[in-house]
């Protein structure tokens, strides 16, 4: 007995820690933020082993066939800064073709008229954001819903909602202490990303902010309070994603900010989305460009430290009742495939039969 309990010891031993681990419920949330520099170090590995010489050549030919000025910019200083041998030539004649006084003219004319027309960054930042988020953006915003309400026609209520909220936080400025340019500057942010199209049908659910059309005058004059006017819990959600989108419009800019939106259906991803820029910063485009939207919010979390040591205690228990069972097995097998022993025809017993007081005397 004492010597199998010595053999049953450290599966005991094993049983006992994994019990003792699984009672803290350390899998109850598994993940956890990776640290500022974990996530840096990650993401850089991650973009540099996937960015390799033929990759970049292959997405480099396919933007300077569609012309697309931004992506092949952003692989032009990705090949540069990885040094990869690489010929930039094409992409570098196409850039330049672009950017020509006429060119430039008449694109900016085109991006304010139609946000979803301009053809760069560049233009989007100086030609229709200026515009966009200013108080004349929002007015224009509510003009259109106007127009479309009185024709008949569908009012969008997201965009009409978030330029109210625009406006409203222009207007309290002043009474706030400037704590409102916080929300003017999302709702806007949010309202140009509509316009463009940057938006997921998704996202665009938790955006929508329902409008009581008869409180808003009232509550623009200040005669009524904000919640007659729409619901405050749609209201946070939509604020919660502004402030996080308001993050990665600090980390990288207007611009980036806007064709980084089209990444976010959730209040989760935006979230995950101001994590990632706030780590790489003017390199958060890039960065999601080689990596994509799962691999790169997924490297924002790790496995937690009980999390892993649980599992490995749980990996260690098996690991030993399996090779308890492959052991008693193997004996069983090696005892079923062992013949037994057989007795040799004629042979005689080698013990002499014993009288009672001993062996017979022989004659």
């Amino acid at each position: 007995m004492i010597l199998r309990l010595v053999r049953a010891a450290p599966l005991l031993a094993t049983l006992a820690a994994t019990g003792w681990a699984l009672s803290t419920n350390p899998l109850a949330a598994p993940l956890v933020e990776r640290g500022a520099t974990d996530l840096i170090l990650t993401l850089e590995h991650r973009v540099r082993r996937t960015a390799t010489a033929p990759w970049i050549e292959a997405e480099l030919a396919a933007a300077v066939a569609s012309e697309d000025v931004d992506r092949a910019a952003m692989l032009i200083d990705l090949a540069r800064d990885l040094e990869r041998d690489i010929d930039l030539s094409a992409a570098e004649a196409m850039i330049a073709a672009r950017e020509g006084w006429l060119a430039s003219a008449g694109d900016c004319a085109a991006c304010m008229a139609d946000i979803a027309a301009c053809p760069t960054l560049a233009h989007l930042a100086s030609c229709a954001v200026p515009f966009e988020m200013s108080p004349l953006g929002d007015a224009n915003a509510l003009r259109r819903a106007g127009v479309a309400w009185a024709s008949g026609a569908e009012v969008d209520r997201l965009d009409a909602g978030l330029a109210l909220v625009g406006l409203a936080a222009t207007g309290a400025v002043l009474v706030t202490g400037g704590t409102s340019v916080t929300v003017k500057a999302g709702a806007g942010l949010l309202r140009t990303a509509r316009r463009m199209g940057s938006l997921t049908p998704s996202l665009a659910r938790h955006l929508t902010i329902p409008v009581r059309w008869s409180a808003v005058p009232a509550y623009l004059r200040g005669a009524a309070p904000l919640d007659t006017v729409t619901d405050m819990a749609r209201l946070s959600v939509a604020t919660a994603i502004a402030a996080d989108m308001g993050r990665v419009r600090e980390a990288t800019s207007t611009a980036e900010a806007l064709r980084l939106a089209r990444l976010v259906d959730t209040p989760t991803d935006a979230a995950r989305l101001a994590r990632v820029a706030e780590a790489m910063g003017p390199r958060t485009g890039r960065t999601l460009a080689v990596l994509g939207k799962g691999r790169a919010f997924r490297a924002t979390l790790r496995l937690s430290r009980a999390a892993a040591g649980t599992l490995a205690l749980a990996w260690l228990c098996m690991v030993q009742i399996g090779a308890i069972l492959a052991a008693r097995l193997g004996a069983a097998v090696l005892r079923a495939l062992t013949p037994a022993p057989r007795a040799m025809p004629g042979a005689r017993a080698a013990t002499p039969a014993l009288g009672p007081a001993g062996p017979r005397p022989r004659r």
